[in-house]
């Protein structure tokens, strides 16, 4: 099974809409930097708060690794989000497509849910559902994969 650590494909992505401005025609609309420095903003905040909750519930935060996860946790953003880092790194990925706007760059947030979906938060579900049983899949009927 191919195993990209999500940051990496993230940086992957973001050179990739670097490189795209430089070859393909940006698409320039009002207050492009501002939103897209405001979404960036929130995709951070996004992305740390759950990591400093893993780290005080003393478990991995390590997205290959997932198997050495020890507990649960479903309280704080993951009441509304069962993947509030993912929601994170897409946020952040999102904001330099609009920050480089062009036809290519409106297709990696799309490319990134569907790697994320179909390589990384499959297998972590499967896994979750096998280690943590009714308790996990009482999570899932009750909290969105995304938002």
């Amino acid at each position: 099974m191919l195993k990209i650590p999500p940051p990496l494909l993230v940086f992957i992505l973001i050179i990739s809409n670097y490189y795209s401005s430089k070859k393909i025609d940006l698409i320039l609309l009002p207050n492009q930097n501002l939103i897209s420095f405001i979404i960036l903003l929130i995709g951070v905040v996004i992305l740390i708060y759950p990591i400093f909750k893993f780290i005080k519930s003393k478990t991995t935060i390590d997205p290959i690794k997932f198997k050495k996860v020890n507990k649960l946790i479903t309280s704080g953003i993951y009441k509304y989000s069962r993947n509030p880092m993912y929601l994170g790194l897409l946020m952040i990925v999102t904001s330099t497509s609009i920050f480089y706007l062009n036809i290519f760059t409106i297709t990696t947030p799309i490319l990134f849910v569907c790697w994320i979906s179909r390589f990384q938060i499959k297998r972590e579900e499967i896994f979750l559902t096998d280690k943590f049983g009714k308790e996990y899949i009482l999570y899932k009927t009750k909290t969105r994969r995304w938002i």
